[in-house]
Order: C-alpha cells, then structure tokens, then sequence
C-alpha cells in the first residue's frame, strides 16, 4: 500500500511513519499538516493508495482536508481513515459525510490500525477489479452516483451536516464504529423506487445515468435537515441510517422523500411512467457484520411494495 499519514503531533506521527514502514507497505510519507499534505500529493507522481488524517489540527483540520482530496482527480474514493481523540459522534458523522472511509479512535493499538488498512486494501482491490472488469460489476450507475457526489461535497466543516450520501463501505462501517463507540442498535430507513426497471428502460443510455444521479441529489438534499447518514445501494434503492429511532413513525420523512422524488423530471421523459417509491425500516444489532447490514437493508427493500406510492 501507498501511504500518507497526517498528524500534527510530532511524536505520534513518527511512530505511524516508523510502524507503516516495518509493516512492508511500498510507499509511507507523514505530513505534519493539510497544506504539507496537499503538497506531497501534488509532488507525488504515483497516486496514494489510503489516507490517515487526524482530525483535529490548527489551520486546516482533517475533515476540511478530506474535501480537498475528494476534488483531486483520481482521489475521488481512495480510502481516507480518520485518527481522532475525540469521541463525539458529530464530528465522526461530519467527517463520514466529508468523504472519511473510516475513522479509529485514540489511543488506539497498531493491530487495530493494520486491520483497517487491511480492510482498505481489500476495497481498493474490489473497486479496482469493478473499474477494469464492468461486466462484472454489479451496479454502474452507482458509481456514476457517487462519482458525481464526491465531487460536489461541501469545502467546509461548518457546511457539513449529518446527512449527505456517502460510499456503501462507509455506510457500513459508521454504523459498526458508532454502535462500537456508543453502544445500541441503529435503525435504518430504507427507501426504495420500486418500478426503477420500467424508468430505466423508458430511458435513453446518458438519461439513465443522469437520472439516477439526479434523484441521489433530490433525496440527499431533502433529508439533510434530519441528521441522517444516506448511503445508495443500486437499482433504486437507497438506505439512510437514522440517529433518532422515534423517526420512523414520524410522516416528515415520507413527506420529503416525495417532494425530492415527484421534483426529479428529465427533458423527453415518458410521463405516463411515474417514479413509485415506498419506505420501510430494519434494525442492525450490535454484533453483525457490516455485510449484515446491507443485507438486512436488502430484505427489507424486497419487503416493500404493498403500500407504494406513485408521484403524480
């Protein structure tokens, strides 16, 4: 692996330079701050392969420095783990919706840190075999969406909110680091365009891209005010991690959810085809795996259908 680690303490950032290096990874380069950071990307000629950001420094902290590295071209998924003594679950949800892949709390054991570097690694490797083989890639159009988020994402901390769409590997995992951190179950939204086939296929080849992308932005958007984490899973369906369970009983969301659906239009479009969407909701537990989640995020999509409800 190719890595550059950014810690403002001087101590700590030799340590991770002296163990990335005894662990055999390629390239290791430590930066003491964003602007050295940004710095060494730029002079690098090989792309990096992950990021370890502390989260708090003077100048520019570490979520301000992940949306520089989103707008690089090339960086737009590479894994970002954030390092932060901090553990408030804001700051942790804000550097997610930042970019952030994962994050580690201090102090922390180096085991700990080699296993998400390791997990990291196996990502890019998946991501990687996805971008030459698309064939077998089991959804296109979800990287077209996420390709066009990551680029888009706000510049600043203060613009940040909770809700924003982030990658499925960092939906995953700020759902087992929360529940790890701060204990309990996590109940997730699933929102679902269950006749997503048919507007597909009424679709022009660029259109479909561009809706996607479209209602990936009206459904982010729409959602922001409730302090959500929303992820897209493929083929219409997106999932949305709520921090207040009470939530789920609550209309606001359904009310938003079709605002932002019944707003996406497209020049040329059928109108007699309309997006029908329905909502349903699952609980994760404490000890899944992160595949648990998306799993239970999948049965619960195919739950759904009985109540659905069409924009007119």
């Amino acid at each position: 692996m190719r890595i550059l680690a950014v810690e403002d303490n001087k101590d700590l950032r030799h340590l991770l330079g002296v163990y990335l290096e005894a662990q055999d990874h390629e390239y290791v380069r430590t930066a003491a701050s964003g602007a050295d950071a940004l710095t060494i990307i730029k002079d690098t000629p090989v792309p990096f392969d992950c990021f370890l950001l502390d989260i708090q420094m003077p100048e520019m902290s570490g979520i301000e420095l992940i949306t520089y590295i989103r707008q690089i071209p090339g960086y737009e998924f590479v894994p970002i783990i954030m390092l932060t003594g901090v553990k408030n679950s804001d700051s942790i949800a804000k550097a997610f919706v930042a970019g952030a892949w994962d994050y580690i709390v201090k102090p922390f054991e180096f085991f700990e840190l080699e296993t998400r570097i390791h997990g990291a690694e196996l990502r890019n490797a998946e991501f990687i075999r996805h971008i030459k083989r698309p064939h077998e890639s089991p959804s296109r159009e979800k990287y077209e969406v996420l390709q066009k988020i990551a680029l888009e994402r706000p510049m600043t901390p203060a613009d940040l909110s909770k809700s924003g769409l982030v990658t499925e590997e960092a939906f995953e995992n700020y759902i087992m680091r929360m529940q790890s951190e701060f204990g309990g179950d996590t109940t997730v939204a699933v929102i679902a365009v269950q006749n997503f086939t048919q507007l597909m296929a009424s679709f022009s080849e660029p259109q479909r891209h561009q809706y996607t992308v479209k209602l990936a932005v009206a459904i982010s958007e729409a959602l922001k005010p409730m302090g959500l984490m929303l992820t897209y899973r493929s083929n219409g369906i997106f999932a949305a991690a709520l921090l207040d369970a009470e939530m789920q009983t609550n209309s606001s969301m359904d009310k938003a959810v079709a605002k932002a659906v019944a707003s996406v239009e497209l020049e040329n479009a059928n109108p007699e085809i309309r997006p029908i969407f329905d909502i349903g909701y699952c609980v994760t537990k404490d000890r899944w795996t992160s595949s648990d989640t998306m799993i239970a995020v999948d049965s619960a999509a195919q739950e759904l259908g009985s109540s659905s409800r069409a924009m007119m």
